[in-house]
């Protein structure tokens, strides 16, 4: 049996990456809850149609599907809390 799954558009950063894709969380549960738990069935968060920025060279690659580890996860932001401030 298949649970519902809601997709959350998120920009998370690595040492290396900044990758812009849809988050897959568990239905009623909040990015918090994924982060934070600690499971070895929960290591990696899968992310669909994903936008991956290298930040050392800047090239841009994308992919249907990934898996991020979350032990390399450096910062995640949801895409709609984003606002761009003008000097």
């Amino acid at each position: 049996m298949k649970s519902k799954k809601e997709q959350l558009k998120v920009i998370v950063f690595t040492a290396q990456h900044k990758i812009q894709g849809k988050l897959h969380l568990v239905e009623n549960s909040r990015l918090s809850d994924i982060l934070n738990t600690e499971s070895t069935s929960r290591d990696f968060l899968p992310v669909t149609d994903a936008i991956i920025t290298n930040l050392c060279n800047h090239t841009v690659t994308s992919a249907g599907f990934l898996s991020i580890n979350k032990k390399q996860i450096e910062m995640v932001m949801e895409e709609h809390e984003i606002k761009e401030i003008k000097n």
